[in-house]
């Protein structure tokens, strides 16, 4: 599922290189969420690309 909204989100990127008038799929929808450790930190941020990306990733998810 994480690896649908990752994909999702990298083709969403690519879509908007060669047809820049659909950048509203790469828009966030959110702040960035996350957190902070000392060692690490690390964050989200939430765009309709990675969104159909997860739910794809859920339904080959189910079917498999």
């Amino acid at each position: 599922m994480i690896i649908g909204a990752i994909l999702g989100s990298a083709l969403g990127s690519l879509i908007v290189k060669f047809a820049p008038g659909l950048k509203i799929i790469t828009e966030s929808l959110t702040e960035p969420i996350g957190f902070n450790l000392e060692i690490i930190s690390l964050s989200f941020k939430l765009n309709l690309a990675s969104l159909i990306g997860l739910v794809l990733g859920i339904v080959i998810f189910r079917k498999v």
